[in-house]
């Protein structure tokens, strides 16, 4: 798929950082990986000159090592270095909306992400994007494949920004004149400024990586990169001398520089995101600790309503029972209903008083007395 790219590079706000080869000398891959550096936030790979095998692309794969990085260490992932026949077979990249596969070392399981779009582009179709006719033309004088580049949208940022992952192979040649395969991705922040930049490295990698080959035609004055994408001295041209050389370095140092404000950026978005959600967490707490409040508010106010109704209550019945006590008698008043010490005497029982209720007058009747010892 063909996509027209814009020319310029240098304003790319998500250009990959560099190893300052000054204040970081690497000897070797091996010791790259070791090291904790600040990584681009991309799976990178190289091609060993001497065995053809695929390493950490230090180019774009780390940025200065410094106190200023010091604290983006941890920010992206370092892959392992992969086995001789990683790269035996060709690197297959879906089209369309599917699974992006990292590649990993041997042994390893491969990490399946979501992305949502692809695009792939291809010199030997033709096109005239920047830095792609020279390309074009030193990879057929040294007869090597076209070039291939491939882009893989994704959303690795806290606030949901999309990014591309470029990946440019550079496909070697195992017959003469032999040239080995370079393989090497980055990040960028959208598809045309990646392929261009792509464009352009893959042009330095290829030059300094055929000096001899190239000698005697305009491509020997072309800016160079050795296996780890760092700037080579090129030969002087004879007007121009080291003009082109100046040029690439301040190009290297800028894209630097961009990726160390990337690599910011990153960060300052995570804590930002942190804080917004830390927010919106305050903001939950607070609506949940204010429904909270009007409930306990709403009972309060019941239970005040209910208390006020029970003193009415009370008030009430104290008048009911006043009312009461003054219509009725007191019994506590007086001693009539008290009893005293005479009511647990026996009575004192009298003939006279049995029949003093009697009128024997008037009944006619006699009353006998009975002696009790005729009984």
């Amino acid at each position: 798929m063909h996509t027209h790219a814009r020319a310029c590079m240098a304003c790319a706000p998500d250009a990959p950082g560099h190893v300052d080869a000054r204040a970081a000398p690497l000897t070797s891959a091996s010791s790259l990986c070791a090291t904790s550096f600040t990584t681009s936030p991309a799976t990178r790979w190289t091609t060993s000159l001497a065995r053809g095998n695929p390493v950490h692309d230090a180019r774009f794969a780390d940025v200065r090592h410094d106190a200023s990085t010091e604290e983006y260490a941890e920010e992206e992932e370092v892959y392992t270095q992969g086995e001789e026949d990683h790269f035996d077979h060709p690197v297959q990249f879906p089209v369309g909306l599917h699974w992006e596969a990292k590649l990993m070392g041997r042994g390893a399981h491969t990490r399946m992400e979501p992305y949502v779009q692809t695009e792939t582009y291809d010199l030997e179709n033709g096109g005239s994007l920047v830095f792609e006719r020279d390309l074009y033309l030193v990879s057929e004088r040294l007869e090597r494949p076209p070039p291939k580049f491939h882009g893989v949208r994704i959303h690795d940022t806290p606030t949901g920004e999309q990014q591309w992952m470029i990946t440019a192979d550079l496909k070697g040649s195992s017959e003469p004149p032999i040239s080995e395969r370079i393989l090497f991705s980055f990040k960028a922040c959208n598809w045309p400024d990646g392929l261009a930049h792509a464009l352009q490295e893959g042009l330095a990698r290829v030059c300094g990586q055929h000096i001899a080959a190239l000698r005697g035609s305009r491509f020997a004055y072309f800016a160079r990169h050795d296996t780890m994408g760092e700037p080579m001295a090129p030969s002087s041209h004879p007007v121009l001398m080291i003009h082109v050389q100046h040029l690439d370095l301040m190009l290297h140092e800028t894209r630097k520089e961009l990726e160390l404000t990337r690599v910011h950026n990153h960060r300052a978005q995570m804590t930002l995101a942190h804080h917004a959600e830390a927010i919106q967490m305050l903001a939950k707490d607070r609506k949940s600790l204010r429904l909270q409040r009007a409930k306990k508010d709403a009972t309060i106010r019941r239970l005040r309503e209910k208390i006020r109704t029970l003193e009415v209550t009370v008030r009430t019945q104290q008048d009911q029972i006043q009312e009461l006590e003054d219509e009725g008698d007191d019994i506590q008043g007086g001693d009539d209903f008290l009893s005293d010490d005479n009511d647990f005497e026996d009575d004192e029982f009298t003939d006279e008083e049995d029949y003093a209720f009697l009128e024997s007058e008037e009944d006619g009747i006699i009353p006998i007395d009975v002696d009790e010892d005729d009984e």
